[in-house]
């Protein structure tokens, strides 16, 4: 169990969050910069895996909200990166651009959700929060007759804790961990849209800007530019996002079948291959459904984020509406 205060006496918090990505560290760092006691709890020690993002320029007011000034350069914080606009090929085979300059901002942002989640958790320290990461919700009851209303257990692969709270707040993603444990359930899926993400890399140069995104008879394609830790090279992510019930997922699960798909893109294929990109690491997947809680909060509780409404990518509304309902919860 590792934690960024060393004096773990006070289990006593106003608010307790449960998940520490984009949601659970905004919420974090709003309620801890009014004074709020706060725990900000995360399973995972370290990720090795989350999919790139992409943020349309009307974010970029959230982003600078909560990471400070990127007017600079985009460069200087960890995991963003400008983007120039959208290319997509939808009802027809001619590309479609959304060019980002005739927005007030004039570009969006790529987003690297590793270094970009870490920032965020760092900043939600230096507001305030306690964080706890390599730790497990297990559980919570109500407590009578007391100034706190829950009684939490969380545990790590050493030890449990018990901890009082005033409010919890779910920010544990899709799993919805706290909200199940109160009996609060999603509401039946109504599709199972899966992603497929594929990381490709290039030694040479790739100065294309743009978010691609392309239909597919099976689903649809999304692409952009990342930077790679290795200085001379550039990386790339593909995603096919299909259902995971169709034939077709079984194929984009494995190498072989996401190459043939990938051969079969109109535009996506052939930019791969005059940038020389070569196919790096293992085939990853996520759920990419759309989702959402039966009721979003309750008495001393709510949900935030993916826990409360999940989104299709293709929206662009998932990491948004996380931020803003971040922004409105010191309202």
């Amino acid at each position: 169990m590792s934690s960024t205060r060393p004096d773990q006496a006070n289990t006593a918090w106003d608010v307790v969050i449960i998940g520490a990505g984009p949601a659970g560290a905004a919420t974090a760092i709003t309620l801890a910069k009014f004074g709020q006691r706060v725990l900000l709890v995360e399973e995972r020690v370290t990720a090795a895996f989350k999919l790139g993002e992409s943020l349309p320029p009307n974010a970029i007011s959230l982003v600078k909200h909560f990471l400070g000034d990127i007017e600079g350069s985009a460069h200087s914080i960890p995991g963003l990166f400008r983007t120039a606009g959208n290319i997509s090929v939808w009802a027809t085979e001619q590309p479609e651009v959304t060019d980002f300059f005739f927005t007030l901002t004039g570009f969006g942002l790529n987003v690297e959700r590793l270094a970009f989640d870490e920032a965020l958790r760092s900043n939600a320290v230096t507001a305030g929060a306690t964080l706890l990461k390599g730790v497990r919700f297990e559980s919570c009851a109500r407590i009578a007759d007391s100034s706190f209303n829950w009684q939490l257990r969380i545990s790590s692969d050493t030890q449990t804790q018990q901890h009082r709270a005033r409010y919890l707040v779910d920010c544990s993603g899709r799993r919805a961990v706290v909200a199940r444990a109160l009996g609060i359930l999603p509401v039946p899926e109504h599709d199972r849209l899966f992603a497929y993400a594929q990381w490709f890399s290039c030694a040479g140069d790739d100065d294309d800007p743009y978010t691609r995104i392309e239909a597919a008879p099976h689903g649809w394609w999304y692409s952009n530019r990342l930077p790679s830790e290795e200085s001379d090279e550039i990386r790339r992510l593909v995603v096919l996002h299909s259902d995971k019930d169709l034939p077709v997922a079984k194929m984009a699960a494995r190498q072989q079948g996401f190459d043939q798909l990938l051969s079969e893109s109109t535009h996506i294929a052939p930019l791969l291959k005059s940038k020389g990109y070569r196919s790096c690491g293992t085939i990853r997947g996520a759920p990419a459904n759309s989702q959402r809680l039966q009721r979003f909060c309750g008495d001393a509780w709510m949900a935030v984020g993916d826990a409360a409404q999940a989104y299709d990518p293709l929206s662009s509304q998932g990491m948004d509406k996380a931020l803003k309902r971040a922004v409105t919860l010191g309202t």
